[in-house]
């Protein structure tokens, strides 16, 4: 007696799309709500039900059940510690083409990568790849307590800028005493950040094993070479005045490429067992995108409208992670940096947005956590008062953003017009936490970006130089800056061409004839509330804007022996030069209206500009470095520039440009 034997039925395939996307052949992301069972959010959108659409497989005919065809059916097979999220298996490339391709039957991205490349060999390289790979083990790379020494400056200096690797993360990957991709970056990224002279060398044969290891495809584990790709971003040999593929900029538009295929500038599904990692991975990759791209007057990497990573919240770090809430608020601060120069760069800076980043900037100030914050507020006394809080370098770095930010927005687009109070005291500020810096001997472990922040606030203080009555030590704060490039010089050659930049305008400055204007300078209630929070004690400049004795109002007496003045009809009658509020757009800005206007009979001695007590004393090496025939002018970060130069130092400019 024959048994008959009935097909198990064909399984049904789910589809990962919903009913009403499928038939709009958009793309849909139900998939990413099942396990809260929420709908897609393109239903949520269009108020339309969300019902799961099924994708049925032909059935087989009945009449063939007797003798029925060989079906194979794959049932899944339960991940080992081998199937790791890392695994080539486990990554598949992101598509999106599928939502502006349309189609009478669906397409299946899915399906479309079930074919295995050349490039997705596991384990597997092309001979001359194994060849080269065992060549790079000749460079010795640093062994035993350097080796120690340098992993342990990446984790204190530059991890809290790019939490992707903890300590525990630190000691697994070590223990295998591999020197992999990953590991090998962090060496170099922590040879960056030392002290210790004799550690150059080492960290530049890091550097060559790393760029070996990288396009020889050592590494398998996707997440770990973008992350790779982010540490080498603390090494940069050239300048940004010079092309280069081992600068910073290159590395992290490759960062970026990686990210994209991977579809990082998505929002993971929450059940992934590296969600958490790459959404730090991203949000890392969009703040070195913002600084980059300021520093530089570069277009961004990254489009924030074709990114829906929602922002990072406490829970996507791990447990216990100090700096969690640090680089929360540094996401949000160099995204604003980014938005605002990236206006300036394409000229769209209305004054709507300009408002709106006014008010993004009083909104990131007021939502720093107390922990974080420069100053507190002091208790017991009968006036509001601020105290600085102990010196903590990564906080000083955090707020650093912020003041340059201020100094950038808040520029005055008329050269002739004394600095606006706001830019003022945020060049002060920036100059009070770089002399900390210099005190605590920190100079060495700042990134490369400090250099730019370093030459927004120098040639704001040097534009005011033509103006006496600011003089107060704007000496020595421009010691500070020289001597903060000097250091940063050690190990970014871009240092080099800011100082350069430096030089000329100190050079430029002794040229210009001293303004006899007397500035009085005043905030509006509005301008005040970006300074709310601090007190003066890191700001030189403070008693002149907060402190009315400290800025007595000039009268015409103060001029005596100057030259020849003509009396200006609308001067008061005690002959005082005062400042007016005049309105240009939405913002009220200061606008001097001297008492006293007119020729300066015969030229200002240059030593004037530079009497604070005390003539400024040059060594014979200052001077060879300061009035160099040389007439080159790098042209890093010039696009804010003639806003700043008076017209004399233009036609310089513009020849040695």
């Amino acid at each position: 007696m024959s048994t008959h034997k009935t097909s198990p039925p064909l399984p049904v395939k789910r589809a990962t799309a919903c009913e009403s996307c499928h038939k709009r052949k958009v793309r849909c992301d139900l998939n990413l709500h099942e396990s809260t069972r929420e709908c897609c959010s393109n239903c949520r959108d269009s108020q339309t039900p969300c019902l799961p659409h099924t994708r049925k497989r032909r059935r087989v005919d009945s009449e063939t059940d007797a003798s029925p065809l060989p079906v194979e059916v794959k049932k899944a097979r339960p991940l080992t510690d081998g199937d790791g999220p890392g695994t080539p298996a486990q990554q598949a490339s992101y598509l999106g083409r599928s939502d502006y391709l349309t189609a009478h039957l669906d397409i299946d991205e899915d399906d479309a990568t079930h074919y295995r490349g050349p490039g997705l060999r596991a384990g597997a390289f092309h001979p001359f790849e194994a060849r080269i790979r065992r060549n790079v083990s000749s460079l010795e790379i640093p062994r035993g307590t350097l080796r120690q020494s340098l992993l342990r400056n990446f984790l204190h200096w530059c991890r809290p800028w790019m939490p992707l690797v903890s300590e525990a993360d630190l000691e697994r990957l070590d223990a295998k005493n591999q020197d992999t991709l990953l590991v090998t970056a962090m060496l170099v990224a922590g040879s960056i950040v030392s002290s210790t002279p004799e550690v150059v060398d080492h960290g530049r044969r890091c550097y060559q094993r790393a760029k070996v290891l990288f396009y020889t495809n050592a590494e398998q584990n996707h997440l770990y070479t973008i992350m790779a790709t982010i540490f080498l971003q603390w090494l940069n040999p050239s300048g940004p005045e010079h092309v280069s593929i081992d600068n910073s900029s290159f590395w992290l538009r490759t960062s970026v490429a990686l990210a994209h295929q991977m579809g990082l500038h998505r929002e993971p599904d929450p059940r992934m067992a590296e969600a958490k990692l790459r959404r730090r991975i991203w949000w890392t990759l969009v703040s070195r995108d913002n600084l980059i791209a300021t520093s530089h007057g570069r277009p961004r990497a990254v489009n924030a409208e074709d990114s829906n990573v929602r922002p990072l919240r406490v829970e996507d770090f791990e447990g216990g992670d100090d700096d969690a809430l640090l680089f929360m608020q540094f996401v949000q601060i160099t995204s604003i940096l980014g938005d605002m120069t990236e206006h300036y760069r394409r000229g769209t800076l209305s004054d709507r947005k300009k408002i709106d980043l006014e008010n993004s900037l009083r909104g990131w100030l007021n939502a720093v956590p107390s922990s974080l914050r420069l100053y507190r507020p002091e208790t017991g006394t009968e006036t509001k008062t601020n105290r600085l809080t102990e010196y903590n370098f990564k906080f000083r770095q955090l707020h650093v953003l912020y003041f340059t930010a201020l100094i950038i927005l808040f520029r005055h687009d008329n050269k002739d017009d004394p600095p606006a109070p706001v830019s003022l005291l945020a060049a002060s500020f920036i100059s009070g936490i770089f002399e900390e810096y210099l005190t605590h001997e920190d100079i060495p472990h700042l990134s490369v970006t400090s250099i730019f922040y370093l030459m927004v606030a120098a040639l704001l203080q040097l534009s005011y130089q033509r103006f006496p009555s600011l003089a107060a030590h704007r000496n020595e704060e421009i010691d500070i800056m020289r001597l903060s490039l000097d250091g940063l010089k050690k190990r970014f050659p871009s240092a080099i061409g800011a100082e350069r930049v430096v030089n000329q305008m100190m050079k430029q400055s002794t040229t210009v004839s001293d303004t006899p204007q007397s500035i009085q300078m005043m905030l509006t209630p509005e301008e005040a509330e970006f300074f709310a929070p601090f007190g003066p004690e890191l700001c030189r400049q403070w008693g002149s804007t907060f402190d009315p004795r400290a800025a007595a109002p000039a009268r015409m007496g103060d001029f005596t022996g100057v030259g020849t003045v003509n009396v200006n009809p609308n001067a008061n009658a005690n002959g005082i030069l005062t400042s007016a509020m005049v309105g240009r757009g939405h913002q009220q800005e200061p606008q001097v209206i001297a008492a006293s206007t007119g020729e300066v009979a015969g030229p200002v001695r240059s030593d004037s500009m530079w009497d604070n007590g005390g003539a400024l004393l040059l060594s014979q090496d200052d001077e060879d470095t300061l009035f160099s025939s040389e007439r080159t002018l790098d042209t890093v970060g010039r696009w804010w520039w003639a806003d700043w130069v008076p017209e004399a130092d233009l036609d310089f400019f513009s020849k040695s440009l």
